[in-house]
């Protein structure tokens, strides 16, 4: 029973600890794939991608902490009137602190970067968001094409 339980301990800490490498390897991949979209979109030369990314990448930080704070604490729907009032409330302050983040993106940025450029983010953002669908869908096509291949295996060794 005690090697049982040591093994399942052992089992379970290796799992964890490569699904979190996975995570991690794929938190990478992401952000290596907006580097180089933003890289292309803006042609941001070597000087200026050391000025920008920190920047971009601080602005980033504040966007997700945002974000978490918009979703709502519980359904919306079983709160009463006065609760989805003050979420309102604070769905739009939330959203006004996310275009004041935008403006001081922008407004630190014009030290690094000329405007011209910096007027491209959004196109950077747009490439960036509908190039990481498309990966995800053709990533989502191979996994159910190995998945019909592996099930066309297992008919025919069945057989």
């Amino acid at each position: 029973m005690k090697h049982f339980f040591w093994s399942v301990l052992l089992f379970s800490a290796f799992t964890t600890a490569l699904s979190a490498q996975t995570d991690a390897d794929n938190v990478d991949k992401v952000k290596r794939y907006r580097i180089a979209v933003f890289t292309e979109v803006l042609n941001l030369t070597p000087d200026e991608a050391q000025g920008f990314w920190p920047i971009y990448n601080e602005y980033m930080e504040k966007r997700e902490a945002i974000q978490k704070q918009l979703k709502p604490s519980r359904q919306l729907d079983g709160m009463k009137d006065s609760e989805v009032e003050d979420y309102l409330k604070q769905y739009f302050d939330l959203k006004q602190q996310e275009i004041d983040a935008e403006k001081d993106l922008a407004l630190k940025l014009r030290k690094v970067l000329p405007v011209r450029k910096i007027a491209k983010m959004p196109v950077a953002e747009r490439e960036f968001r509908e190039g990481l669908i498309q990966k995800l869908k053709e990533f989502r096509e191979r996994k159910a094409e190995r998945q019909q291949l592996r099930q066309g295996n297992r008919l025919k060794g069945g057989n």
